[in-house]
């Protein structure tokens, strides 16, 4: 209980040190900024469940790497995070995915069916190039067009 204690004070009288790491990170909000702040307080209970004062360093010289390193995975979860919601909202294959594929309109060409038919088996782009035996770029060109035909057909 009493290791409890001194450990939460520690914590609190080098917040200082968390605020100023995150502050070199420039959060672009106050949730990003708290976020921050939160994992930089996980990283200073780590440097202080490691630290060792015998050994001559300075407790806040100590736990200035572990701070910025949970700093640095919190930023790369969240972008993960980010990125992974953002890229499957602008994907057509995500949005009204049931609707588009219920059937394949007779007007598309066999190319434009067949990349459709992979997309449906769960093949990502990278793979249905591969498959195709044609560039990445030229898939999704392709495949984007077959569902803007799509799209404005149901329209």
């Amino acid at each position: 209980m009493r290791t409890m204690n001194i450990t939460s004070d520690l914590i609190e009288t080098h917040m200082g040190l968390v605020v100023s790491v995150v502050n070199s990170f420039k959060p672009q909000n106050i949730t990003e900024r708290e976020d921050y702040i939160q994992a930089g307080r996980i990283g200073l209970w780590k440097a202080l469940k490691k630290y060792d004062e015998t050994k001559g360093a300075v407790l806040s010289t100590y736990a200035w790497n572990p701070i910025r390193w949970e700093i640095i995975k919190e930023i790369k979860s969240l972008k993960k995070c980010r990125y992974s919601t953002l890229s499957q909202a602008n994907d057509p294959a995500y949005t009204e995915k049931e609707s588009l594929w219920e059937s394949i309109p007779s007007f598309l060409n066999q190319e434009e069916i067949g990349l459709i038919e992979l997309r449906k088996m769960g093949y990502k782009l990278a793979e249905m190039a591969d498959i195709a035996g044609k560039k990445t770029s030229y898939v999704k060109r392709v495949f984007y067009n077959a569902i803007r035909k799509i799209r404005e057909a149901n329209v």
